[in-house]
């Protein structure tokens, strides 16, 4: 999805650009890092490969598909963390002689535990440049630039 913003503030290689609500908002998947009020602007954190000023005019991309991908990863990676956790913890309570249950319940957690601190760290370091929004074209300049 793209849509036309107004650039507000720039910190480094980010920008944080306030868009304009319509009807398409609502089921935007980029919503939850809106700031604001959610019936007539929002504000958004994005990528600043333009190098955009304070009061351009942009339009920005939103990585819709890519939030979707995202979340299955997410979540399908959460599951198999937990079947192999029981799983694990099942098979130490044949060898070691444990009750099942406690075997698998401690599994559970173990493996939930585990598969979300290597989710967390692969979400922070690969995907984190991947679903952040991005500044595609810069429409208008603004008034930081002086006259000409």
């Amino acid at each position: 999805m793209t849509d036309n913003g107004l650039v507000i503030t720039t910190k480094k290689d980010l920008a944080e650009v306030e868009v304009h609500c319509f009807a398409g908002c609502y089921d935007c998947k980029a919503k939850s890092l809106c700031i604001g009020n959610k019936h007539s602007k929002g504000r958004l954190s994005v990528k600043n490969p333009l190098h955009a000023h304070p009061g351009d005019e942009v339009k920005i991309q939103v990585p819709e598909d890519r939030y979707s991908q995202a979340l299955i990863i997410l979540f399908g990676g959460l599951l198999v963390a937990i079947i192999l956790g029981m799983g694990g913890g099942y098979m130490l309570a044949l060898i070691f002689t444990l009750p099942s249950f406690l075997a698998s319940f401690l599994g559970l957690v173990t493996g939930l535990i585990l598969g979300g601190f290597i989710l967390a760290r692969i979400f922070r370091q690969k995907n984190k440049e991947l679903l952040y929004p991005v500044i595609i074209d810069i429409i208008k300049k603004g008034d930081c630039y002086g006259s000409a």
